[in-house]
């Protein structure tokens, strides 16, 4: 009863310890880069690492047309003419072509003309999120028009990091939610409504995944990746459209890409709860100090050559590593069966601090008696 009181309490000091850590890095300006990683880092990302073995699965769904050369709306025009004739089940479109060119007009006229004329096409849109603008748009010359499907393309991010991890269903602006350009999308491919209408997000599973991409002046050339596929227009190489993501720094249209497959393929990451992550940190840190206890009552009970060998700190680290590869290889397996991610980042803090943590409640335990041995003098 007295060892697994021990136990108990030196698991709560680690977390203290932990605590007071995280308390320092988000309030004191000292630690402010340090808060910013803490806060766009999710354990996901190293999962997603694993898994990148360099043998990508090959997307049977969608495929990118890269039209980043592209500058005359009459050759937008013509390559949606072309994309459509290859009939595919559906075809966003991540451009916006904001206001008339006054040298070609007589283009703009075309692109107006066939863009009413796609109705499995979703065009983009952006909602502007300065806050002196909140609730503002920004949209293609030709609409509003009924005969033109739109969708905005915000995803939501960090405010500081910017890191891409989920995709909005919808959003509300003027007091209405509207749909996201990757729901409405998704919805025309599948040919029914994939996930209901919210003011809500999901969560992109970014393993990794090969997009066959198509440029834009070969279109009749890859019909086979065309036909019965959703397609998505968008620049693959121009910087200004470059996200972080955890699968690194992907183009804008790449971005989409994941976030159609996982609606469609209903894949969506699922994060545990706060409790669920809590109560599973907290065993594990207990069967961690249950571990590292019986390791040391093995090495120091006596006194023999290899119990010696056994109990040097190195084989302590690497006992340590080999606990922590288990417990990561369990959530783990259970990531990649269930898409469910249990975050181990609080976990493995604590244990990396149960030596300090012995220590303290050592310190701790040793004042209580020599006080207690005062009094009863």
């Amino acid at each position: 009863m007295v060892k697994l009181w021990r136990y108990f309490a030196v698991t709560i000091l680690a977390f203290s310890i932990v605590g007071i850590y995280v308390l320092a890095a988000f309030n004191l300006k000292v630690f402010n880069p340090v808060a910013e990683i803490l806060e766009d880092y999710s354990f996901t990302d190293f999962y997603y690492k694993l898994l990148d073995t360099g043998d990508r699965e090959t997307s049977r769904i969608v495929t990118i047309v890269d039209m980043t050369e592209l500058t005359k709306r009459r050759d937008f025009a013509q390559l949606f003419m072309e994309v459509d004739a290859l009939h595919p089940k559906a075809v966003g479109v991540d451009v916006v072509f904001e206001g008339y060119k006054e040298e070609d007009l007589e283009g703009d006229f075309l692109l107006a003309a066939t863009v009413c004329q796609l109705h499995n096409f979703v065009f983009s849109y952006k909602i502007i999120e300065a806050e002196s603008m909140e609730g503002e748009t920004v949209h293609s010359f030709y609409t509003p028009n009924d005969k033109v499907n739109e969708g905005f393309t915000n995803m939501p991010r960090q405010l500081y990091g910017g890191m891409k991890r989920s995709v909005s269903i919808g959003r509300e602006v003027g007091g209405k939610v509207v749909p996201s350009f990757i729901k409405k999308v998704v919805d025309i491919y599948a040919g029914q409504e994939v996930v209901p209408l919210s003011d809500k997000d999901v969560n992109i599973n970014f393993s990794p995944k090969y997009y066959h991409v198509v440029p834009y002046d070969s279109i009749m050339e890859y019909r086979d990746l065309i036909e019965d596929h959703l397609v998505l227009i968008g620049a693959m190489t121009e910087e200004g459209d470059m996200h972080y993501t955890p699968q690194g720094k992907i183009a804008g249209v790449e971005l989409l890409a994941y976030a159609a497959e996982t609606m469609l393929r209903q894949t969506e990451i699922r994060h545990a709860s706060t409790g669920v992550t809590m109560v599973a940190s907290f065993i594990i840190v207990f069967l961690s100090v249950i571990l590292l206890s019986h390791y040391k009552a093995f090495t120091t009970r006596k006194k023999t050559l290899f119990r010696v060998i056994f109990g040097a700190s190195l084989i302590r680290g690497l006992l340590i590593a080999g606990w922590l590869s288990l417990i990561v290889w369990v959530t783990f397996i259970l990531f990649c069966s269930y898409n469910y991610s249990i975050s181990l980042a609080f976990a493995m803090s604590a244990i990396a601090l149960i030596y300090m943590a012995e220590n303290l409640y050592d310190t701790i335990y040793n004042i209580i008696v020599f006080k207690k041995e005062e009094k009863e003098k």
